[in-house]
């Protein structure tokens, strides 16, 4: 999803400039993305919570043995999560054929950026969170 936003960014907004009517085909390619959001948006929502499930049982059986502090893994996870309902908050308002989100539809880009930027810092936090020694 967030290679088809920066897709968007990057190459749609700037190609659909040199076209009379550009805020026409930004909207309409948005809104036919909106499938994509909500099959990832599924699909994360699912393999998180199976990953939460497995780090739980293995946190679990680790706090059995030794004594593992995981609060910075906790912390971090928590803001991972709080940064991905901003991702599909913003996601959902540019892809939904909804008409209060259409002055957010029409000017797409600094919500594009935005989604670009926190979806940079989600894959920086799952490469930290897997580097950790637990």
């Amino acid at each position: 999803m967030i290679g088809g936003f920066f897709f968007f960014r990057v190459v749609l907004i700037p190609i659909a400039h040199r076209f009379p009517e550009p805020k026409d085909i930004i909207s309409s390619a948005l809104r036919r993305f909106s499938g994509v959001v909500w099959i990832t948006l599924l699909t994360v929502l699912i393999s998180g919570v199976y990953n939460f499930i497995s780090f739980l049982r293995t946190a679990r059986i680790t706090a059995q043995e030794t004594e593992v502090d995981y609060s910075l893994y906790i912390l971090i996870l928590g803001i991972k999560f709080f940064i991905v309902f901003l991702i599909y908050t913003v996601a959902v308002v540019l892809t939904f054929p909804y008409p209060v989100f259409e002055g957010f539809q029409k000017k797409p880009t600094p919500w594009l950026n935005i989604i670009i930027v926190l979806g940079l810092i989600i894959i920086f936090l799952s490469a930290f969170l897997r580097r950790l020694p637990f």
